[in-house]
């Protein structure tokens, strides 16, 4: 079988070339774009989950603001109502009914208290472990004190032994021991009577 390749003429031959060497450097030309244009939108995705990411981290702050806020909008509402739902007012000017003016100073010596005059605090609390046993909160509404100074005097009563802390409940729930009840019963029959 014999070829005839009279057809190829030179012009033929170089426009054949010329149209190989453009579409081998079109295809590498679009391979170079293509893999700039995905590299460029993967940088941008990168970017676009970064500023999400900020975005939900900033919204997270602001949340937990407002809802530490409103724990402390809790804590003093629930300081104004006592157990029984009755809303008490809580002006420093105004007495509390189960403390008495202490008309001498009271000493405090290395966890020994040197009482000069009856402790009402103690002894309402004294009175309200007798009912039943209570957490530091309850005892904390009852007297109305602040939780860091209920939580340091349930300490150093327990420390004491005048109270004893059931350590199986969380939060802790208090108990009135016997050397407790000797105190109460003690200043119970010093205190004067009123008539």
């Amino acid at each position: 079988m014999i070829v005839d390749l009279t057809f190829l003429d030179s012009d033929f031959v170089i426009s054949g070339i010329f149209a190989f060497v453009v579409g081998m450097a079109s295809m590498t030309f679009y391979n170079r774009l293509k893999t700039k244009f995905e590299e460029g939108r993967y940088k941008t995705n990168e970017v676009v989950v970064e500023a999400v990411v900020l975005e939900y981290t900033r919204r997270l702050y602001d949340y937990d603001k407002v809802i530490a806020d409103l724990r402390a909008k809790v804590d003093i509402i629930e300081s104004r109502v006592q157990p029984h739902g009755v809303v008490v007012s809580q002006h420093p000017s105004q007495p509390q009914p189960h403390v008495a003016p202490i008309s001498e100073p009271v000493t405090v010596t290395q966890n020994v208290i040197i009482e000069k005059d009856v402790n009402s605090t103690t002894d309402y609390i004294f009175k309200l472990l007798t009912e039943r046993p209570r957490s530091s909160r309850e005892v904390q509404l009852a007297i109305g004190r602040t939780r860091e100074h209920t939580a340091r005097l349930m300490k150093k009563l327990h420390d004491l032994g005048l109270v004893s802390r059931d350590i199986n409940t969380k939060p802790f729930r208090y108990n009135i021991t016997n050397a407790g009840l000797e105190k109460l019963k003690k200043r119970a029959e010093a205190a004067p009577v009123v008539v």
